[in-house]
């Protein structure tokens, strides 16, 4: 939010969404510099008293996401997000972990694959998910 340091404007909705949580994993591929966003993240929630592991780190990233606690999905663009989440198979396993109840938060990018569709992106499309011909998102699990 313009005028605010990352996340500031959101730093009270997330702690009392997330409660409990102590250890997020965050998606970054909506940015390119996928270490430079993981370690702004890592900061931000670290500063909120959460651990961070990123999911491009993850030797299996589909592990990862059943053993997660919380997901962050980052912002950026929309069709690079959704391209890679598809590339790594990810998007059935999150959908059926957020399904049966875990956190899920969702910036921009992150907010937008989470809906029905992507069709309100306003981002440019950089890349062609699977999906981009209907544009949607989360495929049934």
């Amino acid at each position: 939010m313009h005028g605010t340091g990352y996340l500031d404007h959101a730093e009270p909705e997330i702690r009392d969404f997330l409660g409990a949580t102590r250890r997020v994993l965050f998606f970054p591929w909506a940015l390119r510099d996928l270490d430079g966003y993981a370690a702004k993240v890592r900061e931000r929630l670290g500063r909120m008293d959460f651990d961070v592991d990123s999911v491009h780190e993850a030797p299996d990233p589909v592990r990862a996401v059943e053993d997660a606690e919380a997901v962050f999905v980052g912002g950026g663009n929309t069709f690079r997000l959704l391209k890679t989440m598809y590339e790594k198979d990810l998007l059935v396993p999150l959908r059926r972990r957020v399904r049966d109840g875990m956190p899920y938060v969702g910036s921009s990018a992150g907010s937008n694959v989470a809906g029905a569709t992507i069709r309100s992106t306003n981002d440019m499309p950089i890349v062609e998910p699977p999906s981009a011909p209907l544009w949607g998102s989360f495929p049934s699990a």
